[in-house]
């Protein structure tokens, strides 16, 4: 048999006569290296200072050998490491870009020399592939001490010894190989984290007997042993070697056989099993649901926050089974408890009231809307959690602005997220019927309140037609007693001037200032009157066409003489003949008068003028004076009764301050209205807009009609 280091030599020297033939992977290096024979990997690795470093780190070197680990199969860290044997050593190679190459290729490499965490490699510059038979280098048989040493560093190695202690770190698992427990020289096996899945060392456990076939490596003067594959690592031992013969052979279909119907039967024992579980889960759910939907009825139907409250709880503790329930209701600017179970208490302590703009886990439920689902108190951060007893599992959910519902357990975890569900449903139902109970109390609050009202009202429209009854009596009988002595008055006076003649004497004058002084009573009482029928509605006032410049020219005639008496000139001014409103025939003249006699009172020098004209569907009547007028401020107050521009003892004029006012009640009734220009000492100027009409026989011929306001 030949020796082995001399078929590695032989392999060394068959590897040139095809260098010539190979292509080159890479392009040519920038040095100047000059690249003849390969150097043996022996002498690349020499260490003449001992320092456990290559005396040639930087150099740019050549080697050439059998691929033992292409790059990447290697399980370090690194991407790209390889490994590459001769007959003299081995070593590693870093060749990202190598991806063709397998194990067994003959191949030549250059590069840089490295030396990093312990490892000797060659950072590749470029390689070739000798044209040759594929074949991998045997392993290296190396005992435990052997093989943690710098002389057998890159070569591919087979290891036996007990695993004595498994770990793992950041970069993947490993464990650690001696010789035997008692030896102090120990070998690494490690496992990058990018080759676990393909080399599986969940297979072994500590005290196990193993065979390592790998790349011999350091890394941070640990060495290590660095597996390929899985079958680069098995079990050794005769127990072992008859088991696996034994399952690969005979017993190997039976076993496996009764592991598939231990399988399946498992898997179907877990299935049945779990399609039980859920089909009791939901056979659950539909009961719970089934019944919170009977039950639901009474909270929806409750006629009080009392009753609200204990359906809750009895729905709670009935459908879903939970023993510790509470209702809390806004007041006062707190979270009151309202009601709570009796069984609350059993494992928790009565809880005080929360304030609703708090940082308590109540009261941001509240303020938030939202639900609280805990599963275990004790995992919560809290100020003292003494103060909870024995509750574990709580669930909170809000009812609206009402306040808050809560559901707790003595049990971790015990309500489930189905249950949490129905918890937030009977908090809505809840909030909806509290909702309903607010409205109804408004509701009957402003019925009460309107009742009330209509009843007031009803009560003062009773007094208020009793005191018009009266007071229309008082002024029938008041017209009768007064009316009847002040004609006979009057009479008397104008008889008796009439008798004196124009004689000298006081008898005369006496007599004519009798006549006046009861005229202007007369005058008085039928203003009243007239304003007291307005406000009652008992003059009866007939609309028809009304020649508003006739009833002027009238008015004015009546009242000449007073003008004249006072020097003052009277002028009707109108822009045509005729001027029809629809109006009562005798409110007009009542507001002429009125208007005209007011004007002759308050004027002392000038004149008044009456216009009559049309504007903008209206039938205008305009009485101006130059009289005394007034302050804008207090015009509003001439169409108040019993109100004058000047009152009191010491007034200026005579009257009784009703006439205005009846005119305006008077042009009211008609449809109309009327306003007033005045300025203190310039003035005033009371403006009537009735309803226009057409003429009597425009009337007829449309089929008109009079209209009746009022009763008489």
């Amino acid at each position: 048999m030949i020796p082995r280091p001399v078929l590695w030599g032989l392999l060394a020297v068959g590897l040139l006569p095809h260098w010539s033939g190979v292509c080159s992977a890479d392009a040519a290096p920038t040095d100047s290296l000059q690249y003849g024979a390969p150097a043996p990997i022996a002498q690349v690795r020499r260490d003449v200072d001992g320092d456990s470093i290559p005396d040639r780190v930087g150099d740019t070197v050549s080697v050439a050998g059998r691929v033992t680990a292409p790059p990447g199969a290697v399980p370090l860290p690194d991407d790209g490491v390889g490994a590459l044997q001769d007959a003299t050593a081995g070593i590693h190679v870093r060749l990202p870009e190598a991806r063709a190459l397998s194990r067994g290729d003959s191949v030549r490499v250059w590069g840089v020399l490295r030396h990093e965490a312990g490892l000797a490699q060659i950072a590749g510059i470029g390689y070739e592939r000798v044209e040759a038979a594929r074949r991998t280098p045997d392993p290296v048989p190396l005992s435990v001490p052997s093989a943690a040493s710098d002389r057998h560093e890159g070569q591919l190695a087979r290891v036996d010894g007990t695993i004595t202690a498994r770990s793992a770190n950041r970069g993947g698992e490993y464990f650690v190989l001696r010789e035997d427990e008692s030896s102090d020289a120990q070998l690494t096996v490690f496992v990058s984290n990018q080759h676990t899945e393909r080399i599986r060392l969940g297979r072994f456990d500590e005290g196990d007997r193993v065979e390592v076939t790998g790349i011999i490596s350091q890394y941070d003067l640990s060495y290590q042993v660095l597996p390929r594959g899985e079958d680069d690592l098995v079990h050794i031992g005769q127990a072992w070697t008859y088991l696996r013969w034994a399952l690969l052979g005979v017993g190997g279909l039976g076993l496996v056989s009764i592991a598939v119907i231990l399988f399946l039967r498992s898997a179907v024992r877990r299935r049945t099993q779990e399609l039980t579980r859920r089909e009791a889960e939901l056979k659950d759910r539909q009961m719970k649901v089934e019944a919170l939907y009977s039950a639901t009825d009474h909270l929806l139907r409750a006629a009080s926050r009392t009753e609200v409250a204990g359906a809750l709880i009895d729905l709670v503790r009935e459908v879903l089974g939970y023993r510790g329930v509470s209702v809390r209701f806004a007041e006062d600017g707190a979270l009151k408890a309202f009601d709570v179970s009796e069984a609350t208490f059993t494992f928790m302590p009565e809880r005080p009231d929360f304030n609703i703009e708090g940082d308590s886990a109540v009261a941001e439920v509240y303020q938030s809307g939202t639900t609280l689902a805990v599963e275990d108190v004790e995992e919560m951060e809290m100020d003292d959690p003494a103060a909870h007893g024995d509750l574990r599992s709580v669930v909170v959910v809000p009812i609206g602005e009402h306040g808050t519902f809560a559901v707790a357990s003595p049990e971790p975890g015990a309500i489930s997220g189905f249950d949490t569900h129905l918890i937030e449903v009977l908090g809505s139902y809840a909030t909806a019927t509290l909702d309903r109970l607010d409205r109804e109390k408004a509701l009957r609050a402003a019925k009460e309140e309107a009742e009330r009202a209509r009843t007031e009202a009803e009560v003062a429209r009773d007094q208020a037609e009793e005191a018009a009854r009266l007071k229309s009596a008082f002024l029938a009988n008041m017209s009768h007693e007064i009316r009847t002595p002040l004609t006979s008055i009057i009479g008397f006076a104008e008889a008796l001037g009439d008798e004196v003649g124009d004689g000298n004497g006081n008898t005369g004058r006496f007599a004519g200032l009798i006549e006046r002084s009861g005229r202007r009573l007369l005058d008085t009482l039928d203003g009243v009157l007239n304003l007291s029928k307005l406000e009652a509605g008992q003059m009866g006032l007939e609309t028809e066409p009304v020649d508003l410049v006739t009833k002027a020219r009238r008015a004015a005639e009546e009242l000449r003489p007073q003008a004249t008496e006072k020097g003052l000139g009277l002028t009707v001014e109108t822009g045509r003949p005729e001027v029809w409103a629809r109006a009562d025939a005798g409110s007009v003249q009542i507001v002429l008068q009125n208007l005209v006699s007011n004007a002759i009172k308050y004027t002392e020098e000038g004149g008044v003028y009456v216009r009559v004209f049309r504007e903008n569907g209206w039938a205008v009547l305009e009485v101006e004076d130059t009289g005394i007028g007034m302050d804008p401020a207090l015009a509003d107050d001439l169409f108040k009764p019993f109100r004058q521009a000047s009152e009191g003892l010491g007034r200026a004029y005579e009257g009784s301050g009703v006439g205005l006012a009846v005119t305006q009640k008077a042009t009211e009734e008609m449809g109309g209205q009327v306003d007033v220009e005045t300025e203190a000492g310039a003035g005033s100027c009371f403006t009537v807009r009735l309803p226009k009409a057409t003429s009597p026989e425009a009337e007829v011929a449309g089929g008109g009609k009079t209209e009746s306001i009022g009763e008489a």
